[in-house]
């Protein structure tokens, strides 16, 4: 469900009590890879995986523990953004576009909150054999890694809606901008998507004791 920004700060959250032991490259590239189903045109199901726990995931590789924790903080994000906080949906629209902003807005939100960017976004230099076994092919891969290293070269603005549109429908990716604006300053919003981020590193409990 979020927007990468999101996912690589989930990802450092985590890293150091429980992925410490990986290659932080790897892993960080694993846990973007699975979004690539949007420009290539793949299955959720090839690239997204449920009921995981949290030591399944400690036990594999760099990059597949990298691929296995983007649905674990799917998982986390629905049940804390979605379900924990469904009341503010009583303030702002409750119809999938406005998921589709509140992942945009998050990310542009979260941005200032991480400090080594420039190096995150020259690990997307680097393509790993892995990457290649999903069917989304090499020329894909390589256009995946070079719009994340954009993207994540600078702080997030409305002209990364453009990234919609190998996904979405125009009309679609238009309202999307009109609540982009509409909600980028809204105050109870912006503090539900900061609080996921906050308290990340413990949301995982309740998913293992569900």
């Amino acid at each position: 469900m979020p927007w990468p920004v999101t996912h690589i700060l989930s990802a450092e959250n985590y890293y150091d009590s429980f992925f410490s032991h990986l290659n932080h490259e790897k892993f960080i590239i694993g846990t973007c890879f699975p979004d690539i189903r949007y420009p290539a045109r793949l299955s959720r199901k090839n690239t997204h995986f449920k009921n995981l726990s949290l030591p399944e995931i400690q036990s594999k590789p760099a990059f597949q523990a990298g691929l296995f924790f983007h649905s674990y903080v799917d998982e986390m994000w629905n049940g804390f953004v979605l379900q924990k906080n469904a009341q503010i949906f009583s303030e702002i629209p409750a119809d999938k576009t406005m998921i589709h902003t509140m992942k945009v807005l998050q990310d542009k939100f979260l941005y200032e909150t991480g400090s080594n960017w420039s190096q995150v976004a020259n690990y997307f230099t680097s393509i790993y054999p892995e990457e290649k076994d999903f069917g989304a092919g090499e020329k894909m891969v390589k256009q995946w890694h070079q719009m994340l290293a954009y993207y994540l070269s600078k702080p997030p603005n409305f002209n990364d809606l453009q990234m919609l549109n190998v996904s979405l429908a125009p009309d679609m990716v238009d309202k999307i901008g009109e609540y982009y604006q509409e909600y980028k300053d809204h105050q109870h919003l912006k503090s539900i998507l900061l609080d996921f981020h906050e308290q990340a590193s413990r949301l995982y409990q309740e998913i293992e004791t569900v």
